[in-house]
This record gives structure tokens, C-alpha cells and sequence, in this order.
């Protein structure tokens, strides 16, 4: 949680008012992969965000709905090329809606997972993905590209403070 509020402190105030904790809570794995010669439980993104809009839905609640897990999250889709479609796995990082959002902070550092976690939530904002400034909401984000300014570039703080 320590990270969650540390990425609301990118936002002007008044953005994120009336924020609650729901605790922790346990939700069966979908599938194990193997990373690095360990195995990890791993959650499929679609199966997970169904979860996550169920639970909105039980809780009767039109605010967004956030989930933090530092287990891995994967999505699988297939991509035509030369030779045929091809099946693509790759991890989710991040991924806010409206409604509701998940971060996976899988081997991921305090600092970059506070710019994970500001980066979904400016999302959830109405920002989008952008390839100059490198700022919060660069494309890569995590691509190893130094962040120019650690925060919301000028047009993206117009349309917080708006």
C-alpha cells in the first residue's frame, strides 16, 4: 500500500479523495510458469480483471477497484507473421480502466512500482501512453530509457488540474 501512496503523490490534490483499503485477499492462481529456474503461480490478465469486476460488482461500488499483487500477471494473444499466427505470452505491468485496474509489481523495485502504479492511475485519469516526454506516461516506461522528468509531463498536468 506504501506504494499506492506514494504514486497518488504525483496527482494534484483532490484527485484521489475518500481512497479505502480492502484488505488482502486470496485468489487462486490460473496457470505456474517457470522464470529464471523458479516456478511462480501466475494469474491469466482476462481471467483476473473479470475477478476484479465481479468483486465491484458485488461491493455495489462505482469507484474504480485496484488491485495490487506482486505475483506474476501474463496475457497471451496471437500475432500474424511470415510463417503464420504465432502465440505471444507476455507479462501485464499495469492496467487501469475506469472501473477497475491491476498492478503487478512482479520483480519490480519500490521506486519503479511507484511509477507503475502512478502510470496506471494516470490512466484511469484519462491520460495516455505518449513517446515524448519520457515521463510517467512514456509508452516504455520500463524499457530502460531514463525518465526526463519524474512526473506528468505539462500537457498531462493541464488535464489532472482540469
Amino acid at each position: 500500500m506504501e506504494m499506492i501512496w506514494k504514486a497518488l503523490e504525483y496527482f494534484p490534490e483532490g484527485i484521489w479523495d475518500g481512497i479505502k483499503f480492502l484488505g488482502n485477499i486470496n485468489v487462486e492462481y490460473n496457470l505456474e510458469i517457470s522464470h529464471k529456474e523458479d516456478v511462480y503461480g501466475a494469474f491469466v490478465f482476462d481471467i483476473l480483471l473479470g475477478k476484479i469486476r465481479a468483486m465491484r460488482k458485488m461491493l455495489k461500488t462505482d469507484d474504480l477497484l485496484l488491485a495490487l499483487t506482486f505475483d506474476p500477471v501474463i496475457i497471451t494473444y496471437h500475432r500474424l507473421g511470415s510463417n503464420g499466427f504465432r502465440r505471444m505470452v507476455n507479462l501485464v505491468r499495469d492496467y487501469v480502466s475506469k472501473d477497475a485496474g491491476v498492478i503487478s509489481l512482479f520483480e519490480i523495485d519500490d521506486e519503479a512500482g511507484v511509477r507503475i502504479a502512478a502510470h496506471g492511475l494516470g490512466h484511469n485519469q484519462g491520460l495516455r501512453h505518449h513517446e515524448e516526454p519520457i515521463d510517467l506516461m512514456y509508452v516504455g516506461l520500463l524499457d530502460g530509457s531514463r525518465i526526463n522528468k519524474n512526473g506528468f509531463c505539462d500537457e498531462c498536468q493541464r488535464k489532472l488540474n482540469v
